[in-house]
Parts: structure tokens; C-alpha cells; sequence
């Protein structure tokens, strides 16, 4: 049976509602607090002792508020932000976080961001309770180091063209065109290119590091 012109607008109506009260900011769930928290920390190249020492608050709390077993006060957060070196409001603004995520390439372009002598454009975006980040990352020719760092958890590099060596503390892995390495990213890793054209990689992250 077909529903009179006015029922169908009622219905269209309740539904957009209904979608834009799925869609509105809500303040952050603990963990939705701790994933940013971390994301930050990481991405700054910090550890939890580097916080403890910075912001004055115990790295064992720290890491509780991380993993979203617990919520810290308003002087916790106050700390953390300091030692991040950011506004409190900042890490709770409300943001509605799609399930879905799509990331165009001229956006993905505007992105792109240095880091060391490396050049990254992120190709994931945050969406609800996810942890992975993944960058294309552009190292120039030159045979000296274009990135050194070290982080928590894990790194998955690909290489997309050139010859690029992956050094993880003592151990080198030269990759070529389809060549993957995958390791525990608490070691200190550097990324160096081979070849006499730029090399350009996609590099996998858990927990994913804010560009």
C-alpha cells in the first residue's frame, strides 16, 4: 500500500533526525580519551616516564587512562595537556567519528606534512574506536637517514618504488619494489634511501601517530 505524500515526508523526517542524533559530538568516552591521549604521546615521540617527568603524574596512571580503565580528573588532565604541550580542551572537544572514513587524494596532498627529511601523507583518518594509521612516506635521495625514531607498538613498511634500507638498532633490511618488513617499533628505527630516486613507502602504525 503506498503511504499519502505527507507520511513519507514524516517518515524522511524522523529519519534525519534520528541520523543527525547519531552524528552529533558527544563528549569523549574514556576510551576515546585515552586512544587521543595516546595518539598525541606517541606522535611527540614521548614515552610514559617522559610524561611522568613532564606533567608531574605517575606513568602506571597514565597508562590506566590510555587503556580507558580509568578517567582522570580535571588536574590529571590539566598535567597531561602541559606535558603534551597543549590545551586541555583540546583533548576532550566533542568530535563525531565516522565508521566509514574515505580520504580523497588532493586532501590526503594538503595533509602532507615533513618529518625529518621524509615527507608523509597520511591515507587513514580517525574513525570510532580504531587504533591503525597508515602513511605514504617519501624519502628524498641522499643516503643519510631521512627519519629516525622509535615508538610503542607496532610498524609494517612496504615499498611502493625505489630501494629503501630499514634499520632497526643493529639490524639493516634492504627493501626493494613489493618488499615488506614488519617489527616491534620500541626499537629505534631509521629509513634511508638507496637509490638515485626518491623511494616511496607505505608505512603501517599501531597505535596510529597524529600527523
Amino acid at each position: 500500500m503506498n503511504l499519502p505524500v505527507e507520511d513519507h515526508a514524516t517518515i524522511a523526517s524522523t529519519t534525519e533526525t534520528e541520523s543527525h542524533a547519531e552524528r552529533a559530538p558527544r563528549d569523549p568516552s574514556p576510551e576515546e580519551l585515552g586512544r587521543r591521549i595516546k595518539m598525541l604521546r606517541v606522535s611527540r615521540g614521548l614515552t610514559l616516564k617522559d610524561l611522568e617527568a613532564r606533567g608531574g603524574i605517575s606513568a602506571t596512571h597514565v597508562s590506566e587512562i590510555e587503556r580507558g580503565k580509568a578517567s582522570p580528573t580535571v588536574g590529571a588532565l590539566g598535567r597531561i595537556a602541559q606535558a603534551l604541550g597543549m590545551r586541555p580542551a583540546t583533548l576532550v572537544e566533542p568530535r563525531a567519528l565516522p565508521d566509514v572514513c574515505v580520504l580523497r587524494a588532493e586532501a590526503r596532498h594538503a595533509q602532507a606534512v615533513q618529518w625529518g627529511l621524509a615527507t608523509l601523507e597520511p591515507v587513514t583518518e580517525s574513525m570510532t574506536c580504531t587504533m591503525i594509521g597508515a602513511q605514504i612516506v617519501t624519502l628524498p635521495i641522499g643516503r643519510e637517514p631521512s627519519l629516525v625514531h622509535r615508538h610503542e607498538g607496532e610498524e609494517w613498511v612496504t615499498v611502493m618504488s625505489g630501494v629503501a634500507e630499514i634499520r632497526v638498532e643493529t639490524e639493516s633490511f634492504v627493501l626493494r619494489e613489493g618488499d615488506s618488513v614488519h617489527f616491534r617499533a620500541h626499537r629505534q628505527h631509521a629509513y634511508s634511501n638507496l637509490a638515485s630516486t626518491p623511494a616511496v613507502l607505505m608505512v603501517a602504525v599501531l597505535p596510529r601517530i597524529a600527523l
